[in-house]
């Protein structure tokens, strides 16, 4: 496959032709045998992670087979009793998860607006562990998904190597500081006035 710029990335993401070069590197990447030598971790000479940016898991693998996402069994109840996907608006009107009609049907290219990621509106949506606050917090985009169709590289990833659908997040606000922890352990915020308290 001849190198693909940043520029002509871009072009092609949104395209058949795009989906197809890059699946047919994740083919060759599975197709690279193993270097099994012990049967243990220890033959696990590199690992790859890929952080999303401020979009949660079932924004984006909700719907992936065989993760818990929107078939989760157990998932956290909200003080009315309901499955945390019931999110109320504030008005009495439940929000459930949803992905976003687009003209062309074409949402991988669609602008989805972002949401609230500072200290005060993530703490709100947190609500002290309650989880009920999020389209008051965040809007109703919150609750919005994509499928397969919408992003079929990251599926095709998903679906070729590991996927760790039990993760958490470092620290309930903005980006950096979860940069930090994924690098360091660490988010920042050493309580001496500097960044959010």
């Amino acid at each position: 496959m001849p190198e693909l710029d940043r520029r002509r990335f871009l072009q092609l993401t949104g395209g058949a032709a795009a989906f197809s070069a890059l699946s047919q590197s994740i083919a060759r990447a599975a197709a690279i045998p193993a270097d099994r030598r012990t049967g243990s971790i220890e033959d696990v000479e590199h690992i790859v992670v890929l952080m999303q940016e401020n979009r949660s898991f079932d924004h984006y693998f909700g719907t992936l087979r065989g993760v818990r996402g929107f078939g989760d069994p157990r998932p956290v109840t909200l003080p009315s009793g309901k499955p945390v996907w019931h999110q109320s608006d504030g008005k009495g009107k439940d929000v459930l998860p949803f992905r976003p009609q687009v003209k062309d049907d074409n949402l991988g290219l669609t602008f989805i607006e972002d949401l609230n990621h500072d200290w005060k509106g993530s703490h709100r949506a947190f609500n002290e562990g309650r989880y009920d606050q999020w389209v008051p917090a965040k809007t109703a985009t919150t609750m919005a998904h994509l499928v397969r169709k919408d992003i079929p590289f990251h599926f095709a990833l998903a679906d070729t190597f590991t996927v760790c659908d039990a993760y958490h997040c470092s620290f309930i606000g903005s980006t950096d500081p979860n940069r930090y922890y994924l690098w360091t352990g660490y988010t920042g915020n050493d309580g001496k006035g500097v960044g959010d308290p």
